[in-house]
């Protein structure tokens, strides 16, 4: 055997009781488990930690920082051995036309030159060799950019034809399916009519439906009712990404919403979500903007926030919705350097309610809109109930980042280095949400079953290596608003592909992943 585990209790990720036993693994598969003992080249003594299989994010955007920096070291070192990318309406691929044109500023900001179709950029995974298995839906964002462009019109059926064209054609690379940001340009724009025709093409591939909804706050529940009602049109699993109730306000809907996926399930509709296991959300600071501002290119956008009276019409908006949303926005990456000292800060510390409009679009303009904000706008009360749910995952809704290199920069949120040990320790271990072995369920084989991940998620003879050995009376996440990079503590190994990338805690350099395109 290549690689020997002994002493193991392992959590088999299918919800099953615990048990202590050996693995054997020969190349990159699970050939042996079972009470045994083998030589091997290598061998690893778990001192009957618990062993699980790898952890599978299944909300991340690692689409171009993966290419820039594959060691993922954010990812792997809290034991996740695939990410599920192309998430909230934005891929790597296809890019074309406007979605090109809209991508090419992040690119530089990477070092990386750019491309245009799947092919192009499977290869430029292949080359780069990421430290963990790389999956991707399609971004409804990079079709409708595109096709009909960042235009706030309705798409022609010509155009929805074109779209659908390109989808099929992405779909047969083994893309998982579409996913939607209807809250960002140009998914804002598209009309249900349009997503429920393309969301028709996923089903002879048997793709998914994921969705950033239309709405996370005050239209919540209609955003819900329109996500179930593409579910129902186009005969497909759909899936909720980052289910939340966003703003004190709507923090009571939460029993209504629970109560709607519970009724549509009940009905034969297939429903899944996501959510991080933090109180605080992180978007782009111009999602907050109305509609209307962010239509068009870059350069439009920005001519309009030039505008006289497009700020007045800003500054009436920040005034409506008061000091508290000031307050409730950190500002987490500028990539403007003369801004850069404010990262970290709450909006409302750098100005009030009679600046903040003029503030807010001179920022947006000298980072060439490219500012990121964390939102607190959530109830921990209503996260418990929502990581409580048996159909619920965790994604980290963040790209791989290292703690050195081109993508340590600003403060993101610490979901990127810190979710799964998050939840194991603060809402499993600590808090008693859920058993741990439900909890293992809902990190691995539930997330490979939704999102076809073929013969990962289970501890399983015949199955792909992904594994991942923690100390239960270690894990811990370590990473803060202010110190978003320090990495996780507890997780001892981690093994992807048979070939161990964590050993005893530190990264082993191993870049083993799969692109499973």
């Amino acid at each position: 055997m290549d690689l020997f585990i002994e002493n193991a209790f392992i959590f088999d990720g299918l919800g099953n009781s615990p048990f202590k036993a050996n693995i054997g693994i020969q190349k990159d598969k699970i050939i042996y488990i079972g009470k045994e003992k083998f030589r091997a080249t290598k061998k690893i003594n778990a001192k009957e930690l618990v062993l699980t299989p790898g952890f599978i994010d299944t909300h991340s955007h690692s689409d171009f920082t993966i290419l820039a920096d594959p060691n993922a070291e954010g990812k792997i070192t809290q034991g996740i051995t695939t990410e599920i990318n192309g998430n909230c309406g934005i891929s790597g691929f296809p890019m074309l036309g406007e979605a090109f044109e809209r991508r090419l500023p992040e690119l530089k900001s990477l070092g990386l030159s750019p491309w245009n179709t799947c092919q192009e950029y499977i290869k430029l995974l292949k080359k780069a060799k990421p430290a963990i298995n790389f999956a991707t839906m399609l971004g409804h964002g990079n079709l409708r950019g595109a096709v009909v462009g960042y235009k706030d019109v309705k798409s022609r059926k010509k155009e929805i034809n074109k779209m659908k064209e390109l989808l099929k054609t992405m779909l047969s690379y083994n893309v998982k399916g579409l996913s939607t940001g209807l809250i960002y340009p140009p998914g804002i724009f598209a009309d249900t009519e349009e997503i429920i025709e393309l969301a028709k093409a996923l089903r002879q591939f048997k793709g998914i439906y994921t969705t950033h909804m239309r709405s996370e706050g005050d239209r919540v529940i209609g955003a819900l009712e329109e996500t179930i009602l593409i579910g129902k049109k186009a005969k497909i699993p759909v899936h909720i990404s980052h289910i939340k109730t966003s703003g004190r306000d709507n923090w009571w809907k939460i029993d209504v919403i629970l109560k709607i996926i519970k009724d549509a399930q009940n009905k034969g509709i297939q429903i899944t979500a996501d959510r991080y296991p933090y109180i605080a959300s992180q978007t782009d600071l111009d999602a907050f903007l109305p509609s209307w501002i962010i239509e068009g290119s870059r350069e439009d956008i920005i001519e309009r926030l030039k505008n006289k009276n497009v700020r007045l019409k800003i500054k009436k908006y920040f005034k409506e919705r008061g000091e508290d949303f000031l307050n409730s926005l950190l500002i987490s990456d500028i990539a403007s350097d003369k801004y850069k000292s404010l990262e970290g800060k709450r909006l409302g510390e750098i100005v009030t309610l009679e600046n903040a409009a003029q503030f807010t679009c001179d920022l947006l303009i000298h980072s060439n809109l490219m500012v990121g904000v964390i939102y607190f706008g959530m109830s921990e009360e209503n996260l418990e109930k929502i990581l409580s749910q048996p159909y619920v995952m965790i994604g980290t809704d963040s790209s791989a980042r290292c703690t050195s290199g081109i993508t340590r920069n600003g403060k993101p949120h610490p979901r990127g280095f810190g979710s799964f040990p998050r939840f194991i320790k603060k809402y499993i271990l600590d808090k008693g949400l859920l058993k741990l072995e439900e909890a293992i369920r809902k990190i691995t084989s539930l997330p490979a079953r939704t999102f076809r991940i073929e013969k990962r998620g289970v501890i399983k003879e015949g199955y792909f290596a992904d594994i991942v050995i923690f100390d239960p009376a270690e894990i811990e996440d370590r990473a803060t608003f202010e110190k978003p990079f320090n990495v996780s503590k507890g997780i001892k190994y981690v093994i992807v592909n048979g070939e161990i990338a964590v050993l005893e805690g530190s990264m082993t350099g191993k870049r083993n992943g799969r692109v499973l395109l």
